[in-house]
C-alpha cells in the first residue's frame, strides 16, 4: 500500500475509532460483565471476569470495556514490554450478539483505535467466529490475519442438542454407541467433582495423558489456580470416571453462552481398557442439553480431518463418532 493510501486508511480508521468509542472502560470487572461477556449466547470463558483475575496473576494488566449496552464488550489484556512498549490481546473475543455484525466491526474499529492511543505495537483478537461471519468485519477494521495463533483451536465438532437423548444417542456412529454402553456393563461410575483431591486426581490423569500424547502440560499450582477459580464462577464443571473407586478418566467442560465446551480430557489405561471416556462424554452431553445449552462443542479438530499425521487426528477420530457438524473459526487477526 502507498504510503499516502496508508495514511488516509488510518485517519479514516482513527475517525471511525472516535465515532466507537466505548461506553464503559475499566480496570475492574462491573457487576454485569459475566453475564455479558461470558453467559450472553456468544459469550466465551477467556472473557470473563475469573480469566482476567487468572490473567492479572500472570503479569498481565486486565481492563473491561463495553461498547454498548451492555454489548459489545471487551475484556483486553495489556502487556509492558521493555522499553516502554505494550501490546494488547482480547482472548477470544470481542464479544457481540449473534447476527450484530455492525456491534462487532464497531468494537474492533474501537479496539484498533486504542491500541493506536496507547501506541501498542499490535492489538490481536481471535474471536471464535466463523469466517463468513467476521472475515469482512475484521478486515475493514484494519486487522490482519495473524502469523501467531495464541489458542490453537481452529477447527470443532458442534453437536446440537435440540434432540432428545435417545435421538442424540441414535446419531452416534454404532461402535462409540457400543463404547457408551460397554463402559456402564464395566463399572465405570461418573460424578461432578469439585473437591482439591479431585483437581489432584484430574491433574496426574492429564499428566499422564500428556506424556502419552506428547502434549506440553503446566504445573500443578498453575492449573489448580485456573480451575479453582472457573469452577467457584460458576463457569467450568469437572467430572470424574472411576472404576471400583479409582480415577480413570476425567473431562472438563466450560459454558460458552448457548455452548458447552468441551475443554479438556484425560485418562489412563484403566479408562482406556473400560471405555470410560466414552461414558464420560454421554455424561457431558447430557448435562449441557439439560442446563439449557444449545450445542456441545467438542472443542479442538484437525483443519484438514484427512491428514493421518495431524496430531489432532486421534482425538478426532474418537469426538467425530459422538455426531456433530465441522464449524471453522475465522482464527486470530492483528491491528499492527
Amino acid at each position: 500500500m502507498h504510503p499516502d493510501q496508508l495514511a488516509a486508511r488510518v485517519s479514516a480508521l482513527d475517525l471511525a475509532a472516535r465515532a466507537a468509542a466505548p461506553r464503559v472502560t475499566r480496570a475492574d470487572p462491573p457487576p454485569w460483565w459475566d453475564d455479558a461477556a461470558a453467559r450472553s449466547p456468544a459469550g466465551h470463558v477467556l472473557q470473563s471476569s475469573a480469566w482476567g483475575g487468572i490473567r492479572a496473576a500472570g503479569g498481565w494488566r486486565p481492563e473491561y470495556i463495553a461498547f454498548g449496552d451492555p454489548l459489545p464488550v471487551a475484556l483486553v489484556l495489556w502487556r509492558e514490554l521493555p522499553l516502554g512498549q505494550r501490546l494488547a490481546y482480547v482472548p477470544r473475543g470481542p464479544i457481540a450478539a449473534p447476527g450484530d455484525v455492525q456491534g462487532l466491526g464497531r468494537a474492533l474499529v474501537a479496539l484498533a483505535g486504542l491500541g493506536r492511543q496507547r501506541g501498542a505495537l499490535f492489538v490481536k483478537v481471535d474471536p471464535e467466529l466463523q469466517p463468513f461471519y467476521a472475515e469482512d468485519a475484521l478486515r475493514s477494521a484494519g486487522f490482519e490475519r495473524s502469523r501467531q495463533n495464541v489458542q490453537p483451536v481452529l477447527a470443532t465438532l458442534q453437536l446440537d442438542l435440540a434432540a432428545g437423548p435417545d435421538a442424540l444417542m441414535a446419531g452416534f456412529d454404532k461402535d462409540t454407541r457400543w463404547s457408551v454402553r460397554q463402559a456402564s456393563k464395566r463399572h465405570v461410575v461418573v460424578r461432578e467433582a469439585t473437591s482439591d483431591p479431585d483437581l489432584r486426581s484430574f491433574y496426574e490423569l492429564y499428566a499422564e495423558t500428556g506424556r502419552r500424547a506428547r502434549f506440553i502440560t503446566r504445573t500443578w499450582e498453575y492449573y489448580r489456580s485456573v480451575w479453582r477459580s472457573l469452577i467457584g464462577a460458576g463457569l467450568a464443571t469437572l467430572r470424574l470416571a472411576s472404576v471400583e473407586g479409582a480415577p480413570a478418566a476425567a473431562a472438563m467442560t466450560w459454558r460458552c453462552g448457548e455452548r458447552e465446551l468441551y475443554m479438556y480430557g484425560a485418562s489412563n489405561e484403566v479408562g482406556r481398557r473400560t471405555f470410560a471416556s466414552y461414558l464420560l462424554q454421554w455424561e457431558c452431553i447430557i448435562a449441557a442439553r439439560v442446563r439449557g445449552a444449545a450445542r456441545y462443542d467438542f472443542g479442538g479438530i484437525p483443519l484438514d480431518p484427512e491428514r493421518r499425521d495431524d496430531p489432532m487426528h486421534g482425538p478426532y477420530m474418537f469426538k467425530k463418532g459422538f455426531g456433530g457438524m465441522p464449524v471453522r473459526w475465522v482464527g486470530a487477526h492483528d491491528a499492527i
